[in-house]
């Protein structure tokens, strides 16, 4: 369920990671979709917001980010519902969804998407194990392509390619998936809160970055 904003790298590893698997792929364009809603909310108000590429604000940047992402869990629900028929078959199928643990303790996901469905099978994983996954997969249950999505920088795709805006889920976040997994084993296992949470990573990190860098990093503000 790729827009505009997708690229053909990514649309080619669906393909490729489908095809090892031994599963239907559908591969389908949601710009209608998307444009749909934009023109609803224009007729609505009147008004047509931007990318910030396009001079629009943050907050419009953000919204029209989330629609797409948005659409694809309603859309992913419609094809559980009715492509089994489409198929020949009766029921209905779950929807997966793929959100994993780091994104969620940062708050770096947007309500009712890939965040959402019926079943998450990494919803209690780190990125961190979760590439170590790929990497196990990749060389010993025959599907290598998952090395191809291993080395793929992390990045949503939701920001016009056309602008030469570089989208990275990391810079985003204003942290690295190895800080957010150091994060989530000190929250989790180590029950920290703000104030044992700031110590442990002035600790930990006291070699690399000084306490008044902690204090003013994402972490270091719980």
């Amino acid at each position: 369920m790729g827009t505009k904003n997708s690229s053909v790298d990514t649309r080619d590893r669906a393909i490729q990671l489908a095809k090892e698997v031994g599963c239907t792929h559908y591969s389908v364009n949601i710009d209608k979709m998307v444009a749909a809603v934009e023109e609803t909310f224009a007729d609505m108000t009147g008004m047509k917001p931007k990318f910030s590429a396009h001079g629009g604000s943050f907050g419009e940047n953000i919204a029209l980010q989330n629609i797409q992402a948005r659409l694809r869990m309603v859309f992913s629900y419609m094809q559980a519902q009715l492509l089994p028929w489409v198929e020949g078959g009766v029921g209905s199928l779950l929807v997966l969804s793929s959100g994993n643990v780091d994104e969620a303790l940062r708050g770096y996901l947007t309500k009712y998407d890939c965040s959402s469905g019926d079943l998450n099978p990494i919803g209690a994983i780190s990125k961190v194990d979760l590439k170590a996954f790929l990497h196990w997969g990749a060389t010993n249950l025959g599907y290598p392509s998952l090395a191809d999505v291993l080395r793929a920088p992390p990045t949503a795709e939701l920001v016009p390619i056309e602008s030469g805006e570089v989208q990275l889920d990391e810079v985003e976040m204003g942290m690295t998936y190895e800080e957010l997994g150091i994060f989530g084993r000190l929250r989790k296992l180590h029950r920290c809160g703000p104030v044992s949470m700031f110590r442990s990573l002035v600790e930990e990190w006291k070699h690399t970055m000084s306490v008044e860098k902690v204090g003013k990093c994402p972490l270091g503000r719980f």
